[in-house]
């Protein structure tokens, strides 16, 4: 499946963009200045920063988990393989980005709980982007017409469309947030690896590794606000 997502650099820095079609601000950091032309830009027309390998990787642990509980090890112990490949190769995809756990919310909703604050990493580390979408805004009431809208932009998205989807939340005047899930780097590999490790001598402790990978998923949310685009200015008449 073709992954999708917003330029990294631009949605995780702590700014207000205002580009053609969207006005985008972060929700996971206290807003200081806009962010440059250049930048704002680059976030308006960059949907492809999720992390390919990662999002594999993702989907091969939890197929190897289900392995596991099958009784099926050999396939468990293939998917586990493959999973550690693929995190191989998204170690140099550079789409990770550095950030700390408190920066980053435990589940989708934009409300991170105090006890999450207490007891994430403050440790900068990098992060693997491997999945996104738009939901409605929290703060709007849903309908049935909004949920369709946004379910169309995701489509458009997935497919690579990425200024259809623009335009369908721009034409349905919606405000949506964009959720990234992302997983820390270099903790899912030891993970992964631990895994591998255990898989033939202890199934229940490489599954315990593998649903920690699992658990380490956090989010970042970013607001997508749909901005009818102005029209040119008439000329003066002389």
């Amino acid at each position: 499946m073709k992954k999708t997502g917003l330029l990294l650099a631009a949605l995780l820095a702590s700014a207000t963009s205002v580009v053609p079609g969207f006005a985008q601000t972060t929700s996971t950091a206290t807003p200081t200045a806009s962010a440059p032309p250049a930048v704002a830009d680059a976030a308006a027309q960059d949907f492809g920063r999720l992390s390919v390998d990662g999002g594999t990787a993702s989907e091969d642990i939890g197929l190897a988990r289900q392995a596991i509980f099958d009784g099926d090890l050999d396939a468990a112990g293939r998917l586990i393989a493959d999973a550690n490949m693929a995190l191989e190769r998204a170690r140099v995809d550079n789409t990770a980005f550095q950030k700390a756990e408190t920066e980053l919310q435990p589940s989708k909703t934009k409300a991170t709980t105090a006890t999450h604050a207490a007891s994430a990493n403050s440790t900068p580390v990098a992060w693997l982007p491997i999945d996104g979408e738009l939901v409605l805004d929290e703060a709007i009431e849903p309908t049935p017409e909004k949920n369709a809208a946004v379910a169309a932009a995701n489509r458009h998205l997935r497919a690579g469309n990425t200024a259809r989807a623009g335009d369908v939340l721009k034409v349905s005047g919606i405000d949506a947030d964009y959720i990234i899930a992302a997983v820390p780097l270099e903790q899912t590999r030891k993970d992964v690896a631990k895994a591998a490790k255990f898989i033939k001598s202890n199934p229940y402790k490489a599954s315990e590794a593998l649903r920690d990978a699992e658990n380490a998923v956090r989010y970042a949310s970013v607001n997508v606000q749909a901005v009818p685009q102005q029209a040119p200015a008439a000329p003066q008449a002389k």
